[in-house]
């Protein structure tokens, strides 16, 4: 067997013997991985750049040689492993859960190689307009702004390195005036600048992630590829127009502009453009136009993704107020059995009497943390974070015996502790059947009495399949029956819609 750990230590001696790291090394190192196991090879790579960045003796031509010559020939093993990680391939014996810390290791060292040579060659005053000095910086940027992403995926707040090193790598562009200049990434890459893609991790940590699903998060990214031509980042406020800033020389990330962020560090952009154009985009949508045609991602246009869209506009808007909490908070840490899914929480509801435990049907235990008229924080460990929009049935919260709330938000610790809010829907929900008029087949819901203090009116929790504004149905439950028609949604959520109805008559 090839001994890849001899090879590497060989290739990383001090540079005062021979066979310091070069091109020519990083080229057999390269030939000598095995090429049937991707993962173990990519491990090795991730070794190979971390003894590559820890050494102090690396010129910044071995690096500029060496840095893009692995980051372009490793590049297709973290496509594949990235393709594990979403489940676009299945590979026996590798799950999602085990790539995932190589391909974050690869991003983050691969990083620091690019760091490293820029901040080498820019000592040399004559390289700061090199164009390979330039390419370093935007795949650095690239690099740090795909590490914010998949932090946001994963509903993890970002660290403040990430920050401190798109804001000066940012700075740094901007003062060499190449931060607008087109460039091509890899061979396979649209020309972007680095400013296209720092405004649009600015701009994504701007669309509040832990409020939104995963996946939607990906479509964010997707919008921001778009919207963010629409932004310019300027040096001079402009109370009137302006609305989020950015220093460039700190370690924070963007936020609304408020009266001490003023001085030569401190950027500041519009995005009533933005605001705008999702406005014209939902109007399109709205009236059939598809959504490839107007070249966006075709999931787009679902009814969940335009209420992301309006919630989008609302955020970005310089008519939005400034959010502020409806009800106070008060700490309540106790134990609760939580049931998660609208698929567990209604055979659940079937099955138990109003004082009936949750003990019965998979529930799990979490800590309250604090509680409001509104809602509940709840605590939990796990490696598989819930999602925004997923409904939880908590059992014995105050005196209700089974209370229904959606997540609202998502926060994973570094340590795998999971921080949720939930809003509340119910604390008398009820099941009822629901029949389509003129057929015979019905199925199961959730019929909510009264609705959240936020909007008290009855309410119906019915799957996507069922639901059409204004289509009628025959409602029973407790033997009575009554024909309603559904009124227009008032959310959508990945799987169900939650909307009010009329009662028509009774049957």
């Amino acid at each position: 067997m090839f001994d890849i750990k001899g090879l590497v230590n060989s290739l990383f001696r001090p540079a005062t013997q021979e066979g310091v790291f070069d091109l020519k090394s990083a080229t057999i190192f390269m030939d000598e991985l095995p090429e049937s196991d991707i993962l173990q090879a990519q491990m090795e790579i991730v070794k190979a750049l971390q003894q590559l960045n820890q050494n102090p003796q690396i010129s910044s031509n071995e690096l500029f040689k060496t840095i893009p010559y692995l980051d372009e020939k490793a590049g297709p093993l973290q496509s594949h492993l990235l393709d594990i990680y979403h489940g676009r391939i299945i590979e026996e014996g590798i799950s999602p859960h085990q790539v995932l810390p190589t391909i974050l290791s690869f991003w983050q060292e691969m990083a620091t190689g690019y760091l490293s040579g820029i901040k080498l060659a820019s000592q040399k005053i004559s390289r700061t307009q090199d164009k390979k000095l330039q390419l370093f910086t935007l795949r650095a940027v690239e690099l740090f702004a795909t590490q914010a992403r998949y932090a946001y995926l994963r509903h993890m707040d970002l660290d403040n390195h990430i920050w401190r090193n798109l804001n000066r790598l940012y700075h740094f562009a901007e003062q060499n005036n190449f931060a607008k200049t087109p460039q091509t990434t890899y061979s396979s890459s649209e020309p972007s600048s680095i400013q296209d893609h720092y405004i649009q991790t600015l701009m994504l940590s701007l669309a509040n992630p832990d409020k939104v699903q995963s996946s939607q998060i990906n479509l964010i990214a997707a919008w921001l590829k778009k919207w963010s031509l629409l932004i310019e980042l300027e040096s001079e406020l402009k109370p009137q127009q302006h609305l989020f800033a950015i220093n460039i020389t700190g370690t924070g990330k963007p936020k609304r502009i408020r009266r001490d962020m003023v001085g030569e560090n401190w950027r500041y952009w519009s995005t009533t453009a933005v605001a705008e154009q999702i406005t014209l985009l939902i109007t399109q949508l709205n009236q059939g136009q598809s959504a490839a045609n107007l070249g966006l991602p075709e999931e787009t246009s679902s009814p969940a993704n335009l209420d992301l869209l309006q919630t989008l506009s609302n955020l970005w808007s310089r008519d939005a107020l400034t959010p502020v909490r409806q009800h106070e908070r008060q700490n309540n840490t106790k134990s609760i059995h939580v049931i998660t899914g609208i698929q567990k929480i209604v055979p659940f509801i079937m099955q138990q009497t109003a004082a009936s435990s949750a003990d019965h049907l998979e529930a799990q235990k979490w800590e309250l943390a604090d509680a409001s008229a509104g809602g509940f924080g709840l605590n939990y460990h796990s490696d598989t974070p819930l999602e925004v929009g997923e409904f939880l049935g908590l059992a014995n919260i105050g005196q209700h015996p089974f209370t229904i709330g959606i997540v609202r938000r998502v926060n994973r610790s570094q340590k795998g502790m999971m921080s949720i809010g939930v809003e509340t829907l119910t604390q008398s929900p009820v099941i009822v059947t629901l029949t389509p008029l003129l057929t015979e087949d019905s199925f199961q819901c959730i019929y909510a009495p009264e609705g959240p203090s936020t909007n008290p009116a009855r309410f119906l929790i019915i799957p996507s399949a069922f639901f059409t504004e204004n289509r009628e149905y025959k409602f029973t439950a407790q033997d009575k029956s009554y024909r309603i028609r559904l009124s227009p949604a008032m959310e959508h959520t990945e799987h169900c819609v939650l909307a009010k109805f009329a009662v028509l008559e009774k049957l």
